[in-house]
């Protein structure tokens, strides 16, 4: 069953050399599970860069492992897995790149009923094998 919930999105992305972006959302999503995995879904919006694209949280091995699944105007699957990298091809409006994802860290806070309440990612990004980031993203769900 889906469950209409507020979900507060902060993204930050540093250069190494800079300062870190900082992007925040809130806005309405959907949360359900299916199959022992959760599911956080929600649309994107200018805010991100990503208007016309729908974004799936899956989490995943008992919040050992997370995927973000994105379709749309934006289309790919990133998966995190603490201490492992992993690839994806992110496909946007701008042309196709090959990504490198280093999980180092993912927390996941849960209330008394066992849905999230708060999903934290520290990660590394490799962009065609060149421009290295580091990411933190934070998901605050509201019931």
């Amino acid at each position: 069953m889906n469950k209409k919930v507020w979900l507060s999105i902060k993204g930050q992305q540093g250069f190494y050399n800079e300062n870190p972006e900082t992007i925040e959302l809130l806005t309405e999503g959907e949360l359900y599970n299916k199959n022992n995995s959760d599911y956080i879904l929600y649309k994107e919006s200018e805010v991100s860069g990503m208007k016309g694209t729908t974004t799936t949280i899956k989490i995943e091995e008992g919040g050992e492992q997370i995927s973000i699944i994105r379709l749309g105007t934006t289309n790919s699957h990133m998966v995190f897995k603490k201490g492992e990298k992993k690839y994806d091809r992110y496909t946007t409006p701008y042309g196709d790149f090959v990504v490198s994802i280093l999980t180092k860290n993912i927390d996941i806070k849960y209330d008394e009923n066992k849905q999230p309440t708060l999903i934290h990612l520290d990660y590394h990004v490799n962009i065609q094998g060149v421009q290295g980031s580091k990411n933190t993203l934070e998901i605050q769900v509201k019931h």
